[in-house]
């Protein structure tokens, strides 16, 4: 799930989480990055929704717990004031149903606080690609839930028939293949991986490629990876 630190463009990154001592050593060790920016911390739903009201990220870290709410309560209108901010969970909480909740509200990826914080660092930087974060093992299990609730579709959503391709891409991205990968595999160039992904998502009517993994099992559009 690693990108390339030496990108030229700079991250910017808003830590939405109430563990003071947590945010302002993360805060330290992000800045200390060429590449990515701390824009401000928040530490609660009120105070995130009236910084994010001025401010639209690259990547959003996001707490599950906070003081005046849920924080997964916060991502439906992260994803209409800031349709490009790419969200990431930076959760104690492992168990499957608070990962597939946030899956279903269309978050990037997740990261554990129990993890080094290189791996944390690792994954700011794909989730500002745009690319699935989450230890395979997770997603694994994720994948297998959304299969055994295909029949159970979200009615909301787009039904738009896939390419052939854009149906390749996607599976590729249930193995959880990043989109450099997916170019090398199927022989085509990266931005062309890009523009397909951006498809596929807009058709799917879905926010993140997380997201648009499980909505095509459940709807039945891609089979689940052996």
């Amino acid at each position: 799930m690693s990108a390339d630190p030496t990108q030229s463009r700079t991250i910017s990154v808003v830590i939405v989480d109430d563990h003071q001592v947590l945010t302002d050593a993360l805060a330290v060790i992000l800045r200390s990055q060429p590449d990515l920016r701390v824009v401000d911390v928040a530490a609660t739903c009120a105070a995130a929704r009236d910084l994010l009201s001025r401010t639209c990220p690259d990547v959003l870290l996001l707490d599950v717990s906070l003081p005046d709410g849920d924080g997964l309560s916060l991502v439906p209108d992260v994803n209409r004031m800031c349709s490009e901010a790419h969200i990431l969970v930076l959760t104690s909480h492992s168990d499957e149903k608070t990962l597939m909740r946030a899956v279903e509200t269309g978050v990037t990826g997740f990261v554990m606080k129990n993890r080094p914080l290189s791996e944390v660092i690792s994954a700011i930087r794909s989730a500002a690609e745009g690319e699935i974060v989450m230890p395979a093992s997770q997603l694994m299990g994720l994948l297998g839930r959304a299969q055994q609730t295909r029949a159970r579709p979200p009615a909301e959503r787009g039904s738009a028939s896939l390419t052939s391709r854009e149906q390749e891409i996607l599976t590729c991205l249930a193995k959880g293949m990043t989109g450099p990968a997916i170019a090398v595999a199927l022989n085509i160039a990266p931005n062309t991986v890009r523009t397909h992904i951006r498809n596929l998502i807009e058709k799917l009517g879905v926010h993140s490629r997380l997201e648009a993994v499980i909505h095509a099992l459940r709807r039945g559009l891609i089979e689940p990876p052996l």
